[in-house]
């Protein structure tokens, strides 16, 4: 099993049609024809059904397709790295970001480095920290931006601010209005809308004070949690920076007293990725670099 065989198998399954793929692939059909069969004698399985109008993809193909869009794109990032490092800080640089960073990236200092380096291009990609940290190790990513708690062990990391967890809270709620802070038993009763990445936070707080809390919403994106509370749905609890990136005037953010509702936004790479100009260059506008083994 090589990579062009992978590439032609991705395209047929892709495209439904051998002689679609045919096409985008600039190759004709009987030499993509014979490297799928091959593919398949290789591998003992059917990869695909075929069907007088194309083809569909067997249950061992759908296993095969995740596997090979993985190792594709692995190869695509390594002939990218090798050709830039030759070539000092240009290229791609694989960026991962979590949806609560908005308050800290960009910034300056990336917006002049971006400046100062017209030949660097960024790929973004969104996910949660889990999924970002998992593809940092997989070397799908330079660098990501997660949010703590997480695992830091084998990472390079640059620590931003420490922020407090707030409440966003509809404006009806007007015996808040002069309070600049809320304890937890200020929210019992009121219909809360939780960001998935701090379950287990909450969950032990409030058993703690209690009382049970009464969740409407429970989401995997802040700025979805954010949304909804400004739709008056109920009180949303989020990162600060984030409350206050996307505040739109309709809510009150208020702080959470409990010094347990504290979190940061991280910036992490791995020692390989470090090696390379490109990814070094981007981190030393961080300072305060920790490295755990």
């Amino acid at each position: 099993m090589n990579l062009k065989q992978l590439r032609y198998f991705l395209a047929v399954a892709e495209e439904g049609q051998m002689t679609a793929a045919a096409k985008r692939l600039h190759v004709a059909q009987p030499p993509l024809s014979y490297q799928i069969k091959q593919l398949e004698l290789e591998l003992g399985v059917t990869l695909f059904k075929r069907l007088p109008q194309g083809v569909t993809v067997t249950a061992a193909g759908e296993l095969l397709v995740g596997y090979a869009q993985q190792l594709t794109q692995l190869s695509a990032t390594a002939e990218n790295k090798v050709r830039a490092l030759g070539r000092g800080i240009t290229g791609t640089l694989n960026l991962g970001t979590v949806s609560s960073s908005g308050g800290a990236m960009p910034n300056q200092k990336v917006l002049t480095w971006l400046q100062q380096h017209p030949d660097v291009q960024l790929e973004v990609s969104e996910g949660n920290t889990f999924e970002l940290l998992d593809d940092l190790h997989k070397r799908l990513l330079d660098v990501a931006i997660l949010r703590t708690p997480f695992n830091q062990q084998h990472l390079v990391c640059r620590y931003f601010t420490p922020e407090r967890m707030v409440a966003v809270l509809p404006k009806r709620y007007t015996q808040f209005t002069r309070r600049r802070q809320l304890r937890l038993n200020d929210l019992d009763g009121l219909p809360l809308i939780k960001y998935r990445r701090f379950n287990e936070l909450f969950h032990v707080a409030f058993l703690e004070q209690n009382f049970e809390p009464q969740y409407v919403m429970t989401c995997d994106d802040a700025r979805t949690a954010m949304h909804w509370a400004d739709h008056q749905i109920g009180v949303a609890l989020v990162p600060r920076s984030l409350a206050e990136t996307y505040d739109t005037g309709q809510v009150l953010i208020r702080s959470l007293a409990d010094r347990r509702f504290e979190t940061r936004l991280v910036l992490a790479t791995t020692p390989e990725s470090l090696a390379t100009p490109l990814v070094a260059g981007f981190m030393a506008q961080f300072p305060q670099a920790q490295a755990l083994d």
